[in-house]
């Protein structure tokens, strides 16, 4: 479903919450390659994966676009997320999903790229439970993330990263201290799921 744009003349997309609290409420999001949202059917069996981990869990939320996995996962139950995007339409509409969902006081907005954000929340002594990223599929960005994470620790004990590619992009096994336990396609789409190893 489309519809004109009230931010600028952009064109949305309408996506929506799957499940929770929030269930059924509208998310806006824009169109085009900058912004990439996940599709509903990934997002729920993505979810359906994580659902144990998500109540009371803290959520970075690399990549986020309008914040489509980020306010899934406040809806399921998580204490926080914290929203990294750098591309200014991506945010105005991020930060009006918030306030219109009401997560405002749940969530961090960083307006930088992934590396910065990555630096200030090692600084800032922050940690996770799950981590998302959908970088663009053509900017090879996973693995270089990943090793980031590691090298920052910035996931808690038996944290996740789910990372968001391409069927035909194959991930390593290992990256850095993580290790792949799980891997999930969907047509052209891919989610390899990391954790440290014991």
């Amino acid at each position: 479903m489309r519809n004109s744009s009230i931010f600028g003349g952009n064109w949305q997309t309408m996506l929506r919450i799957i499940s929770g609290e929030r269930k059924g409420r509208v998310i806006k999001t824009i169109e085009g390659t900058n912004t990439r949202p996940t599709s509903d059917r990934v997002k729920e069996s993505l979810f359906n994966t994580l659902m144990f981990k998500l109540p009371g869990s803290s959520i970075l939320d690399l990549f986020s676009g309008t914040g489509n996995l980020g306010l899934e996962s406040l809806s399921r139950g998580a204490a926080e997320v914290v929203f990294v995007e750098k591309n200014s339409s991506a945010l105005h509409i991020l930060r009006y999903n918030l306030k219109s969902l009401e997560y405002w006081e749940s969530a961090q907005v960083l307006p930088y790229d992934v590396k910065q954000a990555v630096k200030l929340l090692s600084k800032q002594a922050k940690t996770f439970d799950i981590v998302f990223m959908d970088p663009p599929y053509d900017k090879a960005m996973e693995v270089p993330v990943i090793t980031a994470l590691d090298e920052a620790d910035l996931l808690k004990e038996n944290g996740i990263i789910a990372a968001e590619h391409l069927f035909q992009s194959q991930l390593p096994q290992n990256i850095g201290s993580f290790i792949r336990y799980d891997l999930r396609k969907y047509r052209n789409t891919a989610i390899s799921f990391y954790r440290k190893e014991p």
